[in-house]
């Protein structure tokens, strides 16, 4: 057999491979389109997955309203903040 019809089979594995094995980073578009959609805003150091599940939770009846959780230097920004009348 011919080597260049070796190399281009060998060139065909390995793209298929790398496009098999390739992975993507998820994208936190659908959260943002989720509280977009519920009016929902992020609050200072809120995590996605508080997002989502507060978004979710006003989508749903009878628009239950959770507590953002919120990273401990947000907190502690906000109670400066509160202390010093900013």
């Amino acid at each position: 057999m011919k080597i260049e019809l070796w190399f281009a089979a060998l060139g065909c594995i390995a793209l298929i491979a790398y496009l098999l094995l390739q992975r993507t980073a998820p994208s936190d578009t659908s959260v943002k389109r989720l509280a977009l959609l519920t009016g929902t805003r992020r609050v200072l150091g809120e995590t996605d997955v508080s997002l989502r599940r507060r978004s979710v939770a006003l989508s749903r009846w009878p628009y239950t309203k959770e507590e953002p959780e919120v990273a401990w230097w947000a907190r502690a920004v906000a109670k400066v903040q509160r202390r010093f009348g900013r």
